[in-house]
């Protein structure tokens, strides 16, 4: 891994662990570790963005004399990493009471329409 990617994780490691500072105990543990595949995915998932709006969703495959088109390789890991990140999240707000869950998933979905934006710039 590169010394730049290096360093956006721990940025986004530390922005994470932030958010879910006010858990305790185990609950705090789990998260933590939860946090760390989320910084990691969310970063490949920056990169794989930029590589697939530059190449397209779609890729045109050699199959011989003729090719076919498919879905871009870059694109459909950025979408299992999507679905993988939604999972992970979920886990964490799932050591919430309730209510709680609700206000973090709420501040969640605008700082990740944020980072949309940001990357579809």
């Amino acid at each position: 891994m590169d010394i730049e990617k290096e360093k956006e994780i721990k940025k986004e490691l530390q922005l994470l662990k932030k958010s879910f500072s006010d858990l305790e105990g185990r609950k705090s543990k789990a998260a933590n570790d939860i946090c760390e595949e989320l910084a990691a995915l969310k970063v490949e998932m920056r990169y794989l963005k930029i590589e697939f709006s530059e190449r397209g969703s779609v890729d045109e495959m050699p199959q011989g004399a003729y090719s076919i088109l498919r879905t871009s390789p870059y694109f459909q890991n950025y979408l299992n990493a999507a679905k993988t990140y939604s999972t992970l999240y979920k886990q964490i707000l799932d050591l919430y009471p309730k209510e709680v869950a609700q206000v973090k998933e709420a501040e969640e979905l605008d700082d990740l329409q944020k980072f949309l934006k940001q990357t579809s710039k």
